[in-house]
């Protein structure tokens, strides 16, 4: 038994150092540059095993890894079952799944060294991360590769050309130059890799220094500072509306004109939405509200003295809908969600005109979708707004992350965001996802700026091109006869 476990230890603590280095990389911890050597110790014992245990391994790693990435379910889902027994079972089918993505990305892995095609691996890591964040119903693109880096704006330009999946083929890159390093027989091969590697942060280096013709809009951010997840009902609604109502009045005082508020700010299905606040039209506001009833939508309301709206596209699973519900019937009793199960959009990814600007609005979800943000670009929107309620997931990394995806859509689009949450993150980016003011967190607060919109479209029209090559790519390696097949000592 003993020589069994060491055995199999021996066979998994390359998996288990790389998933707990990628965890590290993230939030709470927010070690970055872990990222760039995290998938080293993976990578080298994947060069030379069977493809069974290619899966094995890389099942394994993606177990852990995203056990530890969504730990925050579990603290949802404790909230609306109230049961922590029931609560695991998100929890370990949510990290069961995922982990299958790992089994296939090791094997992808493995092929990619045994037909001496190891360039494409970091495509593969890539299109395999596209795979898991648009596969219907389950769509999820959580922990991406490119997401601890959010705090350094200067490296990740290259989203705006590619999405935050370059960026994760990016990092990818350099843990396998670095991997390549170690092994003799591909040493050589690892200064391609290098200068690729270059190349890549040199284009995100002038990105980042690119600026166009723009012109200043002063906007207000409003944070309520009110938990309205799982605060009282009775009062939560009325406090939002007196803070709002403060927020309105400084607002016109500092001649913002707009002001953006989080999700969930007017209450009831009604449309339009009936606020417990005064609206002005010479004071434009945008925030997010229920409306309609079978089906029910999550909604973008902008009033200027008419109302405007955008439904939301991307529902989370097991937050806002609950898959089989109708089948079986312990679902519906037992997963009884407070918002109920909402419908998703019918008329695609919208944009709003609201005071003087075109505004495109991602609730919550959404904002983890880089399509969601350059769709909006590509409809004329000069400004993105993301509007949430992440006070479901405050006390664990889930905030953070959801914060970190903001920055990746400002670059992708090119254009300025600002994020309004109910309790925080709520701050205010400009193109290139520099942080230009960010409120304290549970704090009722308000936050000005003049920001720069941008006269004309700065949307790279290609940018869609590397999601969907490198998407095709993990479909296809495993057809790919090109390459001499051989051992990688």
């Amino acid at each position: 038994m003993v020589s069994r476990l060491s055995d199999w230890m021996s066979r998994r603590w390359p998996a288990l150092v790389s998933a707990i280095l990628l965890l590290l990389a993230f939030p709470p911890f927010d070690l970055w540059p872990l990222a760039f050597v995290a998938l080293v110790p993976l990578f080298y014992y994947l060069r030379d095993v069977s493809r069974k245990e290619a899966w094995r391994v890389g099942y394994f790693f993606g177990l852990i890894y995203f056990f530890g990435q969504a730990m925050w379910l579990y603290s949802l889902a404790v909230h609306w079952t109230h049961s922590p027994g029931l609560a695991i079972i998100p929890w370990l089918l949510g990290s069961s799944y995922v982990a299958l993505y790992f089994g296939w990305i090791s094997i992808l892995i493995r092929t990619c060294y045994i037909r001496n095609m190891t360039w494409l691996i970091p495509i593969a890591w890539a299109g395999v991360e596209v795979f898991r964040s648009y596969i219907p119903v389950l769509a999820f693109p959580w922990g991406l590769m490119a997401t601890p880096l959010y705090k350094s704006p200067f490296l990740i330009q290259t989203a705006h050309f590619g999405t935050i999946y370059l960026v994760s083929a990016w990092v990818v890159l350099l843990n396998l130059a670095l991997t390549q390093l170690l092994i003799p027989k591909l040493r050589e091969k690892s200064r391609p890799l290098i200068v690729t590697y270059l190349v890549l942060l040199g284009i995100s280096g002038f990105q980042y220094m690119v600026k166009v013709p723009s012109h200043k809009f002063p906007i207000t951010v409003g944070q309520p500072g009110v938990d309205l997840a799982f605060g009282d009902e009775k009062t939560s609604h009325i406090e939002v509306a007196r803070n709002v109502m403060g927020f309105l009045a400084s607002a016109a005082y500092d001649g913002s004109k707009l002001l953006v508020l989080p999700e969930g700010t007017v209450g009831g299905n009604d449309d339009p939405p009936q606020p417990d606040f005064p609206l002005n039209p010479k004071m434009p506001v945008l925030f997010g509200a229920q409306r309609g009833q079978k089906p029910t939508y999550q909604t973008a309301f902008g009033y200027d003295g008419k109302w405007h709206f955008a439904d939301k596209t991307r529902l989370v699973i097991f937050g806002e809908f609950v898959p089989g519900r109708s089948t079986f019937p312990f679902l519906a009793k037992a997963f009884d969600l407070p918002t109920k199960d909402l419908d998703a959009s019918q008329l695609g990814i919208q944009s709003v005109d609201v005071g003087g600007i075109r505004v495109g609005p991602m609730l919550c979800f959404e904002g983890l979708f880089p399509e969601v943000s350059y769709q909006h670009a590509r409809n004329g929107s000069r400004l993105i707004a993301v509007m949430c309620i992440d006070d479901w997931y405050m006390g664990t990394a889930a905030p953070d992350q959801l914060r970190a995806a903001a920055t990746f859509r400002a670059i992708e689009s090119g254009l300025p965001l600002v994020r309004s949450a109910s309790m925080g993150y709520s701050l205010v980016l400009d193109e290139h996802g520099n942080v230009l003011g960010e409120l304290p967190l549970k704090k009722a607060a308000a936050l000005r700026r003049d920001i720069d919109i941008p006269n004309e479209s700065t949307l790279f029209p290609l940018i869609p091109v590397f999601p969907a090559v490198a998407f095709v790519t993990c479909l296809v390696l495993p057809w790919i006869k090109r390459g001499k097949s051989e051992k990688v000592d």
